[in-house]
């Protein structure tokens, strides 16, 4: 601590002059209180340290610096956002405004604390020409008439000084924008930090640290380190506990301003053991080599579960909490981790859940992906794969209805409707496709091209689904003819997985493993109005369903049956294990789903697959 025993005489645009004994202005040391942001997240700016942001060739940067006078109870966070074309002057003045108000506010209250009487003259000092507030580099204060664009494009050794305060600044130093905790915290579920917003960060440099809140006899409120890492697991003896998560943000080249944030709510007990993790006993490993797994699972969007209609109407069995998303999505996230997957093909994604939720706590086991919302809906498709054992080399998502003039197969059978209401209805959909390239890591000579979709749902609509099907897997072949002439070197298979709203006994499974659907199929008549005549659909894949048609995947009061499937091509993968559904009596242990253990109406599907013959393989 640098301790300044002399009077200064505050003379800031005041009406009268006010005398501070400055005995504890330090350098270097961090405030308990820390500076409160968005989520109510603490950031412990050090006193030492000020953060430039800008990226080359914008017209802004920001600039932020912790002003510390303990004489007049300041400890302030000053930020700035200023034009890069202004001088050094211009800048420094603004930054002297700045605080010149922060003193000048705390110096009357002082003044005024003590009945000091006013002065009867104004003295005005300009920091910046008395040299009080300066930036400099090395033993050089900067050229005030120099522009601001020459330190930001060069902020080696620079620094600013305020008064006594020496500041290192640092060039886009990993910043923590906002983070939170779910509001939903479960005993042996996981929690994380949730709308994680940061800038410059590597999560898997930063480090992460949990607490949990804990009180003496006096009722006095300590925090307890009980885990570490961005994923953590309350235990049953954090139940009635609040949790606080701390981040010390770092990147390859520097490191941030450690910020914390404590949960708003108590631990809970959870449900206990739910039947997905039985079926984790099968898939407690992870693949390797030529093997990989692939789950495909609707997960029931937030926008459909959690409405006056949904708790009345479609699941009035399934306990209203349960229902809520910052319930299901705790379960889902430990459901998703339990699989060990390498490719996880999700359905009714909302694009909130998936930012803020899914893709942090998947990436800590090593996942990214893609989300492709449906046209303006707030949910849609989601791909993930796991990085240590795919690379993505391409993705597109593909509206059905907007894709049709590109789609050079479909567009030659869609010609031939003549059905005007069969043409709108089609066209009226927000159904899309998915479509994520992925090459194997240790297979490097196998590429997949991996379609996700999720087909209309209407009963009377099975006309438009095996239009849906035809248009997705045509557009998946597309994709993989672009990958053969990109890559002619390498194998490429295709994967078509999702949810199709179609039955094993309905025209778009016999179209997608039977190779072909006549003019004369009873599908094109599904809807009196929108009669398919004299179209007839095809394809050359060997497909086949990876898990079957097992007797449920969609389990409700109202419907109950397969709608959901991992199609693959037979000549090039095999089938190695089925990973096995829940039974009926789980099911019907609360009626039906969701439930407080089933978080989707949906049950994932999930099966193993190999390579028949690796065209190279890396040795593990």
């Amino acid at each position: 601590m640098q301790v300044l025993n002399r009077c200064v005489n505050i003379n800031y645009q005041l009406n009268f002059p006010i005398l501070i004994n400055i005995k504890t202005l330090f350098v270097g040391q961090l405030s308990s209180k820390g500076v409160v942001g968005p989520g109510n997240t603490k950031t412990f700016y050090k006193m030492h340290e000020a953060y430039i942001r800008y990226t080359s060739g914008t017209e802004v940067f920001d600039f932020t610096f912790r002003f510390s006078r303990p004489d007049l109870n300041i400890d302030k966070q000053l930020n700035f956002s200023r034009k890069v074309s202004e001088n050094v002057e211009t800048f420094l003045s603004r930054v002297s405004s700045n605080v010149t108000k922060h003193m000048t506010t705390k110096a009357k209250k002082k003044a005024k604390k003590a009945k000091v009487a006013p002065g009867e003259e104004e003295i005005k000092v300009d920091h910046v020409k008395e040299g009080n507030i300066y930036l400099s580099k090395g033993d050089s204060k900067l050229n005030l008439d120099e522009p601001c664009t020459n330190f930001l494009t060069d902020p080696s050794e620079l620094k600013l000084v305020v008064f006594d305060q020496k500041y290192d600044v640092k060039l886009n130093a990993p910043w923590i924008i906002k983070m939170k905790l779910p509001s939903c915290l479960l005993a042996n579920f996981p929690v994380y930090p949730s709308e994680f917003e940061s800038m410059y960060v590597d999560r898997g440099l930063s480090v992460f640290t949990w607490h949990k809140s804990v009180y003496d006899e006096k009722m006095k409120l300590s925090w307890k380190l009980i885990g570490e890492g961005f994923l953590y697991k309350p235990s049953a003896e954090d139940i009635g506990s609040k949790l606080k998560v701390k981040c010390l943000p770092r990147n390859d080249r520097l490191e941030g301003s450690e910020t914390e944030v404590d949960s708003d709510t108590l631990v809970e007990a959870g449900p206990g053991e739910c039947p997905f993790e039985t079926r984790h006993k099968f898939t407690s490993n992870k693949l390797s080599g030529d093997s990989f797994r692939v789950t495909s699972y609707n997960l029931l969007a937030d926008t459909y579960a959690d409405s006056e209609y949904s708790r009345a109407v479609l699941f009035p069995y399934c306990p209203p909490y349960a229902l809520n998303i910052d319930y299901r999505k705790l379960l889902i996230i430990k459901e998703l981790i339990g699989y060990n997957s390498d490719i996880m093909c999700l359905q009714e994604v909302d694009k909130k859940i998936y930012d803020n939720d899914f893709l942090p706590s998947l990436s800590s086991v090593n996942f990214d992906g893609v989300f492709n919302a449906k046209r303006t809906t707030s949910e849609g498709q989601a791909t993930l794969y796991d990085t240590k054992r795919f690379e993505m080399l391409s993705y597109k998502g593909i509206s059905m209805a907007d894709g049709i003039e590109k789609n050079l197969i479909f567009k030659k059978t869609w010609d031939k409707i003549t059905n005007e209401n069969a043409r709108v209805r089609f066209k009226d959909r927000s159904t899309s496709v998915l479509i994520v390239t992925l090459r194997s890591r240790d297979n490097p000579k196998e590429i997949l091209v991996v379609g996700n979709t999720h087909l209309y749902f209407h009963p009377d609509a099975d006309h438009i689904r095996l239009l849906q099907a035809y248009f997705a897997l045509t557009s998946c072949q597309a994709t993989a003819d672009e990958i053969r002439q990109q890559y002619p070197e390498h194998n490429v298979t295709v994967m078509l997985c999702g949810d199709f709203n179609s039955t094993p006994v309905d025209g778009v499974y016999e179209f997608i493993t039977k190779n072909a659907i006549p003019e004369t199929h009873k599908d094109w008549t599904s809807n009196s109005e929108q009669v398919v005549e004299n179209v007839s659909i095809s394809h050359d894949l060997a497909l086949q369903s990876a898990c079957g048609t097992p007797e449920y995947t969609n389990f409700t009061v109202g419907f109950a049956d397969c709608l959901d499937y991992i199609f693959y091509e037979t000549n090039k993968l095999e089938v190695s294990q089925v990973i096995p559904m829940p039974s009926k009596e789980e099911l019907l242990l609360n009626q039906a789903i969701p439930s407080v253990v089933f978080p989707s109406d949906h049950i994932a599907i999930c099966a193993d697959l190999k390579w028949h013959s690796p065209s190279s393989s890396v040795s593990q």
